[in-house]
């Protein structure tokens, strides 16, 4: 199950709220992560559009769910090496990830 997004970009605050993780841990895998390139607004806030979003939830997944360490998970990302280089692996992750945070909206209306 895809997640639904009802605009094109986010505001940091949102994105953070969506992955449950404060902002500064959304800024430091901005940093850590080529893959995350936000653009700014003339206020210089950052929005994030949808494929934004979908790198941080990997990212999400690979450092806090399966504790893999920022460096390897950067080279996970970019197809080197593991778990989400291949599609067929980023198919699993993603829906693995749909799944949980379904989950997790059931899990708050019990």
């Amino acid at each position: 199950m895809e997640q639904e997004y009802t605009k094109k970009y986010y505001k940091i605050g949102e994105v953070a709220k969506m992955l449950s993780v404060p902002t500064s841990t959304v800024r430091y895998w901005e940093k850590e992560f080529s893959q995350v390139k936000p653009m700014k607004n003339k206020k210089g806030d950052r929005i994030f559009n949808i494929k934004d979003i979908e790198t941080l939830k990997e990212i999400k997944f690979l450092v806090h769910d399966r504790g893999v360490k920022i460096a390897k998970a950067g080279k996970r990302l970019q197809g080197k090496t593991g778990v989400v280089g291949t599609d067929k692996h980023k198919d699993v992750v993603k829906r693995l990830i749909d799944l949980k945070d379904v989950l997790l909206k059931i899990k708050e209306n019990l």
